[in-house]
């Protein structure tokens, strides 16, 4: 018997067709090319939004081999976490983060317990901005500078955002997401991070204790890592031996060294979150 759709399904399944060959590129170019994809926060001002979403919902809990039925205060409510919380990623995302979880390239799979609600999407969402930072980080991906010239005002108004911005999400993830380096430097240029000198010994003390804690991480998630990959394997090897001997290559150094500005980046949003600080800029 052929399965009746729904005209939200058939919505649903002509926009996939527009960008199934994006979807369908091998992951660096799928990466590079979504810094361009139009974000749902963009998407749900559009007239026909809702119904392309309940079509989303519709054809994915089917594809995930969900029996129970969606009830319509839950549809409602997936909708309105996915033009909140998530409204950051774009159609296309959507499709790749489930695709990718219903092809096992996630560590792990998450149970549904016959549920499609926010929390089990929110779940393979997660999984999918882990799997894409640490893909851009390992495939040197990253967002080609604007050609346009924008004035000192402008350039200090972003800054500010994106400190409050990754403030923000510490507050409610309770952690740091990549990239925040450049977070990490303006508080430095702002004077709200201090750096250490020869004339601030307890500083000193306390980025060399910083870095020891970052040493420490990073060999223990190192020693962990069991990456089906040759090369990734021999890398974590070299890392490994590097780290052990106190003579650390470049690749250990670099991860280190951004370990530990994110420990100490990760301390000064904790004093400011028991301060009750709603923002640090």
């Amino acid at each position: 018997m052929e399965l009746q759709l729904t005209n939200e399904e058939s919505y649903f399944i002509q926009k996939r067709e527009e960008v199934l060959e994006t979807i369908s590129l091998p992951n660096k170019s799928f990466l590079q090319k979504s810094y361009d994809f139009k974000k749902i926060s963009a998407l749900k001002n559009e007239p026909n939004f809702v119904f392309l979403i309940a079509g989303w919902v519709a054809q994915t809990y089917r594809l995930m081999q969900i029996k129970n039925p969606i009830d319509q205060f839950v549809k409602q409510d997936i909708v309105n976490m996915l033009t909140g919380y998530w409204s950051i990623l774009s159609f296309e995302e959507l499709i790749k983060a489930f695709e990718l979880e219903r092809f096992g390239a996630y560590k792990e799979k998450t149970e549904h317990y016959q549920l499609f609600d926010c929390n089990y999407i929110s779940q393979v969402l997660k999984k999918y901005q882990a799997w894409k930072r640490e893909n851009k980080i390992e495939l040197n991906i990253s967002k080609e500078k604007e050609t346009q010239l924008i004035d000192k005002d402008e350039i200090q108004k972003i800054m500010i955002e994106a400190v409050n911005n990754k403030y923000n999400e510490y507050l409610l993830e309770n952690t740091i997401s990549e990239p925040f380096i450049h977070v990490f430097k303006e508080l430095v240029e702002q004077g709200r991070i201090k750096l250490s000198n020869a004339n601030t010994p307890k500083l000193e003390i306390y980025y060399q204790s910083k870095l020891e804690q970052a040493r420490a991480e990073i060999l223990k998630e190192t020693e962990l890592d069991v990456s089906s990959d040759k090369s990734k394997r021999m890398s974590n090897r070299a890392i490994i031996q590097s780290i052990v001997s106190g003579i650390e290559n470049d690749d250990a150094k670099t991860k280190i060294e951004i370990r530990a500005k994110k420990i100490v980046l990760t301390e000064f949003f904790k004093s400011e979150k028991d301060k009750l600080s709603t923002k640090i800029l």
